[in-house]
């Protein structure tokens, strides 16, 4: 029994190293991102895109190369398994910047929520995992808080609401496949490094298509080197969150990871404020409280469902049978170090044996 606890404690504490650096990872990201790309003049999405493939690309394998991770060679096998996921992941991107270009960020907010239930209401169907009124709580917390925040600047086009839509649908889908699709007993790395290999050829494709490569290569060089250094780490993050995100979706479900993700926007809106001076209305302030009291509702239910996981455990019937044996065996055990005791018959009182048996072999060791 103490090893099933532990292997719970274990994979619990797992679960929430996974979530965490994966909301820190994006996090850092999305502030790299507006550090280093806003007000500058470099418009190239995909260009960009491109090349934090790239550097996940050199990054790991030049970790391979150099002995400091376990190899990582190129297997066609994962390559076949990745190509959906990949080419979904890229769906979800491009729809999320064709969404952006006709529609607000808060309604787009608003709609990326509904991922976060779409996802939930998957799984409930497709891996019957139950939804606790603390869970839709917590849901309809956020999208009431994303709701609120955006209060008055929820616009958009036919065209931009259609692109929300197949966004939402990408990422559903894209949250799907890389559950079912992804091998258990592949490393992270090495499903980012496969993962990574493919979204290279794709985005390097694209951007050649819309002539986004040749313009990028130009003007990266004349950039200042804070703007370099900054596009650099953006490549970097980028690594990293392709292997917390391939770690999360392992250790937990689609609907834990996109609420993590969906969840990141309160300390983005809370860090950006400080730093770079945006202004947030008493509206907003409110859609953020509502975000820390929905992360704070799905943290306390999904510790209530642990904890209940654990008493259902230990009050099963195996688990009642294990213990039934394992008080059997300390009784034996008892019994058989009164035998062994020395012959004054001290030993009675700890093998369990009758008074007329006890008195017996005191009898035999006076004679």
């Amino acid at each position: 029994m103490a090893s099933g606890a532990e292997k719970s404690k274990k994979a619990e504490l797992e679960a929430v190293l996974a979530c965490t650096s994966y909301g820190l990872c994006s996090i850092l990201l999305s502030l790299c991102n507006k550090l280093v790309f806003s007000g500058a003049d470099f418009n190239y999405p995909l260009a960009i895109l491109a090349f934090q493939s790239l550097c996940a690309v050199c990054f790991l394998k030049g970790s391979d190369v150099l002995g400091l991770s376990k190899p990582l060679p190129l297997q066609r096998e994962l390559f076949r398994l990745m190509l959906p996921v990949t080419l979904l992941f890229c769906a979800m991107l491009w729809t999320s910047g064709k969404a952006l270009r006709h529609c607000s960020m808060p309604l787009f907010t608003v709609c990326k929520n509904l991922a976060v239930v779409g996802t939930t209401v998957y799984e409930f169907f497709r891996f019957g995992q139950s939804v606790s009124a603390g869970i839709v709580a917590s849901l309809a917390l956020m999208t009431a808080g994303s709701l609120i925040a955006g209060h008055g600047d929820m616009t958009a086009t036919a065209v931009g609401m259609l692109w929300l839509l197949a966004n939402v649908a990408a990422t559903i889908a894209y949250l799907a496949v890389l559950k079912e699709r992804m091998p258990a007993d592949v490393s992270s790395a090495s499903k980012s490094l496969h993962n990574n290999v493919l979204t290279l050829v794709v985005f390097t494709t694209a951007a050649t298509g819309v002539g986004e490569l040749g313009p990028f290569c130009r003007q990266i060089s004349a950039q200042s080197v804070g703007f370099q250094l900054g596009t650099l780490m953006t490549g970097v993050l980028g690594t990293a969150i392709n292997m917390t995100t391939f770690w999360c979706m392992h250790v937990t479900n689609g609907a834990t990871y996109a609420f993590v993700g969906a969840s990141n926007k309160v300390p983005v809106a809370l860090i950006g404020h400080y730093f770079f001076h945006s202004v947030i209305t008493p509206m907003g302030w409110c859609g953020v409280a509502l975000g820390l009291g929905a992360g704070l509702v799905y943290a306390v239910t999904k510790e209530r469902e642990r904890q209940q996981r654990e008493h259902a455990a230990s009050s099963s019937p195996e688990a009642q049978s294990l213990l039934r044996a394992g008080s059997q065996l300390e009784r034996a055990e008892g019994a058989s170090d009164g035998d062994e005791s020395d012959g004054d018959g001290h030993g009675c009182a700890h093998g369990g044996r009758t008074a007329r048996s006890c008195a017996a072999g005191r009898a035999a060791g006076d004679g």
